[in-house]
Parts: C-alpha cells; sequence; structure tokens
C-alpha cells in the first residue's frame, strides 16, 4: 500500500508528458503508485494538492507536490540517484533536448494528430484545451496545415536519425549519448510515442526514412520496469494530509526578484495552464521555487516548480 515516502503519478494513459514520467519510472526500476485523473477540467481530487495548477502528470511524495515533467525528472534523479539516467554527457543538454521535445516539437505533434483526428475530439475536450491555452482549439485549422506540418515533424525526427549515424563510432549508435539510454533518450522518446498511439500508420511512413531511429525506438519500447500500483484521488490526499513536508533550511539566495522566505507568491506557467498558484516562499533558486500551502483538505503541503517555464509574481 502506498505510503508517506511513496512516488505517486496522479496521470492519465494517453498523456504524453506522463508517458516520459513513467519511461523513467521503468528504466529506474523504481516503484510507484498511480491516480488516474481526467484529462480535461475539473479535476476535484488533485486541486486541493496543486492549489489549481492543472497539467498533467504531477508527482507527489507525501506532503510534496511535484509540477511539471522537466522537474519531476530532476527530483527522481536527487532522490533515487541510484540507477542513475542523468549519464555523463546527458547534463544540461538533457534538459536544453527536453525544452525542443516539450515545445517545438510536441506543437507540430498536436497540431498533426489533432488535424487529422479532429472529427473524433470531443466537444468538451475541445472547450477544454481553449480555455486552458487561451486561444480556439481549431481541429478544422490544423486539418488545413497539416500536410506541412507533417513535413516539419519528419524533419525534426531527422534530426535524431542524424544524431544517432553520428554516435556510430563513439557509442555504437545505440542510444542518443553513450553507451545507454538516459535522460535524452526519455525526451527524444516523447513524442514518437505520442504519434504511434495516435497515427501510428503516419509514424511508421516516417520511420521508413529513419532506420536507426526505429530501431532505437524499438529498444526503448523494451524498457520494462516495477508495474505500479493503483489508488485513488481520496487515498492520495489522505496520504498527503497524514505525512510532512520534506524538511528544508528556507532561503532565497541571490534571488533576482529579491524575494525573502516566507514572502506571499503566486506562480504559473509561461504558456498555457496560467492558473496562478499562491503560496508563502520556502525556497527560491535559479531552478526551481518551492511554495506552502495549507488546504482544508490536505493540510499542510509544499507545492515545487521549475523556475523555466513558470513566472513568480509578489502577491498584495
Amino acid at each position: 500500500m502506498a505510503g508517506p515516502q511513496s512516488i505517486i503519478l496522479h496521470h492519465y494513459d494517453r498523456s504524453p508528458f506522463s508517458e516520459k514520467v513513467r519511461l523513467a519510472l521503468r528504466m529506474k526500476n523504481l516503484g510507484w503508485a498511480g491516480v488516474e485523473i481526467p484529462n480535461i477540467m475539473p479535476k476535484p481530487l488533485l486541486m486541493p494538492l496543486t492549489g489549481g495548477y492543472r497539467k498533467t502528470p504531477v508527482m507527489q511524495i507525501g506532503a510534496d507536490i511535484f509540477c511539471d515533467t522537466a522537474l519531476i525528472l530532476r527530483v527522481l534523479e536527487e532522490r533515487f540517484p541510484l540507477p542513475g539516467i542523468e549519464l555523463p554527457g546527458h547534463e544540461g543538454l538533457s534538459s536544453m533536448i527536453g525544452s525542443w521535445a516539450d515545445g517545438k516539437w510536441f506543437q507540430t505533434s498536436v497540431a498533426v494528430i489533432f488535424g487529422a483526428l479532429g472529427d473524433q475530439v470531443p466537444e468538451d475536450f475541445k472547450k477544454d484545451r481553449t480555455a486552458m491555452s487561451g486561444r480556439e482549439f481549431d481541429t478544422k485549422a490544423m486539418a488545413a496545415v497539416a500536410p506541412m506540418l507533417r513535413d516539419q515533424w519528419r524533419a525534426q525526427l531527422m534530426w535524431v536519425e542524424e544524431r544517432l549515424q553520428g554516435g556510430h563510432g563513439a557509442g555504437g549508435g545505440q542510444w542518443i549519448i553513450g553507451m545507454k539510454p538516459g535522460l535524452v533518450d526519455v525526451h527524444v522518446h516523447m513524442n514518437l510515442w505520442f504519434m504511434e498511439q495516435n497515427l501510428p500508420d503516419f509514424l511508421e511512413t516516417c520511420l521508413q526514412s529513419a532506420p536507426r531511429t526505429k530501431d532505437w525506438y524499438e529498444r526503448m519500447k523494451e524498457i520494462e520496469g516495477q508495474a505500479p500500483e493503483s489508488i485513488t484521488g481520496e487515498q492520495a490526499i489522505e496520504i498527503a494530509r497524514k505525512a510532512a513536508p520534506r524538511l528544508k533550511a528556507a532561503k532565497t539566495d541571490g534571488e533576482l526578484q529579491e524575494f525573502e522566505p516566507g514572502e506571499k507568491v503566486a506562480v504559473a506557467p509561461d504558456d498555457y495552464g496560467r492558473d496562478w498558484v499562491e503560496g508563502e516562499i520556502v525556497i527560491a533558486a535559479a531552478d526551481r521555487i518551492i511554495l506552502h500551502r495549507h488546504d482544508d483538505q490536505a493540510e499542510t503541503i509544499h507545492v515545487h516548480f521549475p523556475r523555466t517555464g513558470f513566472m513568480v509574481r509578489r502577491v498584495d
């Protein structure tokens, strides 16, 4: 049974960002518990934990709540260093590649997929994504540009193929960097997986031009790990309520906005899903910010965000 030190992932099966974390958990062979959450709002059993952050996935360890895939992966490496997946040569570079895979390539994937499947997309999903992004989730417009974006998607795939070809001498061309898979491979894998879940024939057509990438992708899919336990959202809230956040010394050294520990601020993504989460600063550093919050259901929690991709402002 999941306990206060268990890894709990709030996710849903077809979420590409959730699959990125699930793959990392398999590679590290970590035990974890999963809470199945809706793919659209409302998410009544998640909001007490995040304070309003709505994106998927969210990771929970006791009363510590981790938002955004980039931070989740970093925390998994920090708390569970063996076996490591941020390998020599991946440091820093994995974050840069992750930013591309989560940004430009993922947005191309979205347009290609929903441009092709627009007639099958439920109206409530379209309304949710319109509210989330602040602009209309227009599958007809996506369909109109899909032929050009399919070209762009394959062009980005060919960067992977070029890298695997170029690494043939040093690393055997088996993995993106080095002699075994690591964080860079996790980031690159996501968009291929997302495409295979939705447009497998298109992915197969693209991979005909990228034989090394096809071989790499098949080997990535063979990676196995521990089967997750399933728990309910109510159980996850109860775990948070009975736990205490991991003790950390409050600090804001070198903070460019001159925040102070205990100061009330609000944090939100800088792209979409801009739901501001308010709390008191525990730590504000160059790479992350941790907020102390109180919720009537979850009681005392710490909500963790990365700094890259997130805005922080004072609350009067």
